[in-house]
């Protein structure tokens, strides 16, 4: 009898079956060289790693920030402190500060703020969600703190998870938390003081909901119990979205009632310059901060690329192309200017700014009451 011959796959011609077995394992050991020699240059999740994120949906990977990396960061960000409370002091907002050093001058500055976003929009890496966005919104797109948006080293962690197309999600924030008790005065929500139990897939759009979008928390100081760490339930992932509430002072500040978090509860404590990953529907929350200095984090968020963001009305943008590396942007002035034109188009009435809303009829419910 005859043996059947499998027809050639995805249009090849079956070249490869008639050539010599010598030149076919050539062919075979100069494609697994170029794939070995592309990731021998990265430096993303082991197979282990990997592993256990799946299991768990977090994990903390360790030294992903260099301290150059860091002193680029705290080096803008002094610099801007620096000119907002100079111009807050000038309008007689604020007296003009006394303190030393940029920790204790942001808390000496926050403890004299009744509106906390006065001194705040100029850290953040985001407009504020405000449903009429005025026109000196403002916000932080320096080189520096874009040098981390696409630090190589994230994006090779990003593209270990998500795959080779790296978009740069905008729901994106900086978190620079003073002791609470500087905060006695000022209406504190999550930006500045503690989290409330959420996932990250509840803060978007429901457009969003499919997405797969990863959380990269990369800790500029280090994070502590005693300072205002996050807290994780593992494997709360593997359920479904939890039901959350809308914020009883803050609607936008959701939170998850104390009766549908998850069982077990571990705070996760980290060297400045690690980096934790949360899996878009991980539980997790924060701590208050307790000590006399700052706890500072950014929250930076990765998608495949031509998924939705679930904040169509902020400017996202790709980070990595494997299949067209020019598309990538690579300029913090190109990134600025995104932002700038959604500026515009929001106050104009161009673009609607959507968000929230999902979870207010959870109001009414008595696990929220």
């Amino acid at each position: 009898s005859q043996t059947a011959t499998a027809p050639p796959r995805n249009g090849q011609t079956g070249l490869a079956n008639q050539m010599p077995p010598g030149r076919l394992k050539c062919r075979d050991l100069l494609v697994k060289g170029a794939r070995s020699a592309r990731e021998a240059q990265m430096t993303g999740l082991t197979a282990g790693q990997l592993q256990r994120f799946r299991d768990d949906g977090y994990l903390v990977v360790k030294n992903v920030l260099s301290e150059s990396d860091l002193a680029d960061i705290r080096d803008e960000y002094h610099r801007i402190l620096e000119r907002a409370c100079a111009e807050l002091a000038a309008k007689g907002v604020m007296r003009p500060l006394r303190s030393a050093g940029f920790s204790q001058r942001y808390i000496e500055a926050m403890g004299q703020l009744d509106d906390m976003y006065l001194l705040y929009q100029h850290l953040d890496i985001s407009l504020p969600m405000l449903r009429n966005l005025p026109e000196d919104a403002t916000l932080n797109t320096g080189p520096a703190v874009f040098r981390l948006l696409t630090h190589p080293r994230l994006l090779d962690i990003a593209e270990s998870v998500i795959g080779p197309e790296v978009f740069c999600n905008p729901v994106q924030h900086a978190r620079l938390k003073p002791p609470r008790r500087a905060l006695a005065g000022a209406d504190a929500d999550s930006n500045v003081a503690a989290t409330d139990w959420h996932q990250d897939a509840a803060v978007i759009d429901p457009e969003g909901d499919e997405t797969e979008m990863l959380t990269a928390w990369a800790a500029i100081t280090d994070a502590t119990v005693e300072n205002g760490c996050l807290i994780v339930s593992p494997g709360t992932h593997r359920g479904e979205r939890s039901p959350h509430c809308p914020g009883k002072i803050f609607p936008a500040g959701i939170y998850i009632p104390e009766s549908v978090i998850g069982g077990e509860r571990i705070p996760v404590e980290m060297k400045a310059g690690d980096v934790l990953l949360l899996h878009r529907l991980t539980e997790h929350a924060s701590l208050e901060n307790q000590t006399d200095d700052i706890r500072w984090s950014f929250d930076l968020r990765y998608q495949p690329t031509g998924q939705p963001t679930g904040r169509a009305c902020f400017p996202g943008f790709v980070a990595r192309s494997r299949a067209r590396p020019e598309s990538a942007v690579t300029d913090h002035r190109e990134w600025a200017e995104m932002w700038r034109d959604a500026k515009r188009r929001i106050i104009s009435g161009e673009t609607a700014m959507r968000f929230g809303g999902r979870w207010d009829g959870n109001a009414r419910l008595p696990i929220c009451a």
